[in-house]
């Protein structure tokens, strides 16, 4: 086989595709490289079928909306609350939590869903990084509610049990709850009027148990957001109650008292535009089962099987290892370290290299994939692993194979369908 040497270099579109950067620059000196058996860890990134029809669905990209809406809700007419609006604050901050998070040395709010179980619901950027979280409810002496004197109170430990990173939400189990504390009902069905009055009860700033109201200024299905290290997709509320640090994972109520969001961020660019994530993502997330109590270091366990344990026979084992996958794969040194960070593959076995697989962190976890679909010595596809759980979460195509990314796909809760597709060329 000739030798050939591919070039390809990424167009930055925005942060979020560095992580490309340097994966289509892979060098094929096949000729001068020695067959070996690899042995790496077992993930998303490495089926046969699974790049397949990865390669399929791209194929067929423009066939996809960059948005789907949900069909517009009948009109229907909103009900006036009888009540005051102090009765709110009154009837629901006993259920309201103030959260310590040593791990990450911050604080957070949130809330009692299950007084039998002990079930706390949260923001999942509010638990980042914990397993263990300091829960303290509300005081019955309102003289210690100020920050610095009930942190001296004592306090109740609690479990993170269950996070979805992508809806930002998360679940807390503690041992005990105070005799008064109410659990706060969850309701899907609850419809948000556009321009009807939210409330909200959080910590912001420290000062604990506040309680704001603000007009509901939109609905957003499908809504994707950022912090600083994190990337989100879920259906929001937006309003203009006051949302500062310290408010996030308290919950958003609507005139009658009910609740309808669990208050997660603020566009710091502009002015009273706040945003909380909608009680049917947290109805979802609630019916999930608990997926996070142990996690392998190659795959994550997630609700259902995914292709990967369907595959595997050994279903006890939550981590596992195979050799000799691809027995006459070739190896490269890409940074020449001495240290094998590439391997090319003949999948077919005609003496053409139509697959790359990368490792260049060099720990054993594939973390970008090069297809080349036509075997013509020009990569179609980039399939990159971001956060290394072995899901690919995005792809890079190269349309015309000029040697620059035409289109990014991005599947945000990596389920393995595409959520979005942007052009970069």
């Amino acid at each position: 086989m000739k030798v050939f040497i591919l070039f390809f270099t990424i167009v930055f579109f925005l942060q979020h595709v560095q992580a490309a950067d340097n994966k289509f620059k892979r060098m094929d000196k096949a000729n001068n490289m020695k067959k070996v058996n690899i042995t790496v860890g077992f993930t998303n990134m490495i089926s046969n079928e699974k790049i397949k029809t990865l390669n399929n669905e791209l194929s067929e990209y423009k066939k996809i909306s960059n948005h789907i809406s949900d069909k517009e809700k009948p009109a229907t007419k909103r009900k006036k609350y009888k009540g005051l609006s102090q009765n709110i604050y009154r009837n629901n901050a006993g259920s309201v939590v103030y959260i310590g998070n040593p791990s990450a040395k911050g604080t957070g709010s949130g809330f009692l869903i299950n007084k039998e179980e002990g079930l706390i619901l949260t923001n999942w950027h509010v638990i980042d990084g914990a397993k263990k979280v300091y829960v303290w409810f509300k005081p019955e002496d309102p003289n210690k509610m100020d920050e610095d004197l009930l942190i001296n109170e004592p306090r109740i430990d609690g479990t993170v049990i269950k996070k979805n990173k992508s809806k930002d939400l998360g679940l807390i189990k503690v041992l005990r709850v105070p005799k008064n504390a109410k659990a706060l009902v969850i309701n899907k069905k609850i419809y948000v009027d556009v321009g009807s009055t939210a409330y909200s009860i959080g910590h912001p700033s420290g000062l604990t148990w506040t309680f704001n109201s603000g007009m509901v200024t939109q609905v957003r299905k499908g809504f994707k957001w950022r912090y600083k290290n994190s990337r989100h997709l879920a259906n929001v509320i937006q309003h203009e109650v006051p949302t500062n640090p310290g408010n996030s994972g308290g919950p958003l109520f609507n005139e009658r008292g009910h609740v309808i969001g669990v208050n997660s961020f603020k566009d710091s660019k502009g002015e009273v535009i706040n945003f909380s994530v909608s009680i049917d993502e947290v109805d979802k997330f609630l019916k999930q089962k608990i997926i996070e109590k142990k996690k392998s270091k190659y795959i994550q366990k997630k609700s259902k099987q995914t292709w990967i344990q369907k595959k595997s026979k050994k279903e006890n084992s939550k981590t596992e290892q195979i050799k000799k996958i691809f027995p006459n794969a070739k190896i490269h040194d890409e940074n020449k370290n001495g240290t094998t960070d590439t391997w090319f593959v003949d999948k077919n076995k005609n003496g053409k290299i139509d697959r790359a697989f990368i490792d260049d962190n060099e720990d054993g976890i594939i973390e970008a994939i090069l297809v080349d679909k036509d075997e013509n010595g020009k990569w179609d596809f980039l399939f990159v692993d971001k956060d290394l759980d072995g899901n690919p979460d995005e792809a890079f195509i190269d349309e015309d194979q000029d040697g620059n990314p035409d289109v990014v796909a991005y599947d945000y809760n990596q389920d393995g369908e595409w959520d979005k597709f942007e052009n970069v060329g």
